[in-house]
């Protein structure tokens, strides 16, 4: 697969082996400026080990990742962070006794990190207390009190993990199954959070088994299963995919 140019996040070749384990094999994609692209497949499938190569929790063993034609494979979570990749996970880990806003001031603060020197500064500026109260109501969270991240419901917390992510004022998200446990009343309402996030100039990636989510606001897919992709288009064209149907339901499609 050629490499694009004109595409913000170029995957070429990326395997990642585990010993003997092959997590992914030789997985390539692009994911365009202002695109939705959906990391989809079976459980097992590799797809967070992909997001773990991209935002620098591992190193790939072969391949490349390109962000904005800049080559990220191998450089830490904080150098690809500060470069304008913002991520969220799967199980949300809020630091549960400070508040809303003192959890998006840690994210504010992220340029301090790299540096003791820098890092002994206070953050929590009128400034930033400002701009963390803006990132709340930007995600639907309530501003102007001092409730406890802890005391969150599920929903809620994925909401304040999506505040974080912004705060490092990414061009790409990567957001590891947002809706996972969710109710159908707030899986619709963070998809409306996902396309609002989208129209303000934020490419996305998203890790969903939710597929009505998936179909609702991707613009393209990517399939994986047993490390390999095996389908990559746009959500018409993978929903009649028979060697999709066959990944996720075990059988042939006639």
């Amino acid at each position: 697969m050629a490499e694009n140019a004109d595409a913000l996040l170029s995957v070429r070749g990326v395997s990642v082996r585990f010993g003997g384990i092959v997590a992914l094999d030789e997985v390539s994609f692009d994911v365009a400026r202002g695109g939705v692209c959906g990391l989809i497949g079976p459980n097992g499938a590799g797809k967070t080990t992909l997001f773990n190569c991209i935002s620098g929790m591992i190193s790939p063993t072969r391949g490349a990742i390109r962000y904005r034609g800049e080559a990220i494979e191998g450089k830490r979570p904080f150098e690809i962070a500060r470069r304008g990749i913002g991520r969220t996970f799967q199980i949300v880990r809020p630091f549960p006794i400070l508040s809303l806003t003192e959890n998006v001031l840690v994210a504010l603060g992220h340029q301090s990190y790299p540096n003791l020197r820098r890092s002994t500064r206070v953050f929590g500026t009128a400034a930033n207390r400002q701009a963390a109260a803006a990132l709340l109501t930007r995600v639907g969270l309530p501003t102007g009190h001092a409730r406890l991240a802890g005391t969150l419901p599920l929903g809620l917390k994925k909401r304040l993990e999506i505040a974080r992510a912004l705060a490092l004022e990414p061009k790409l998200l990567l957001l590891d199954e947002p809706s996972g446990g969710l109710r159908h009343e707030e899986s619709q309402e963070l998809l409306e959070l996902i396309r609002s996030v989208n129209r303000e100039g934020v490419s996305v990636i998203l890790i969903e088994h939710n597929m009505p989510m998936v179909m609702g606001v991707c613009h393209r897919l990517v399939v994986l299963d047993h490390g390999i992709k095996i389908a990559e288009g746009d959500p018409a064209a993978i929903q009649t995919n028979a060697q999709v149907i066959e990944a996720y339901l075990g059988k042939t499609v006639n």
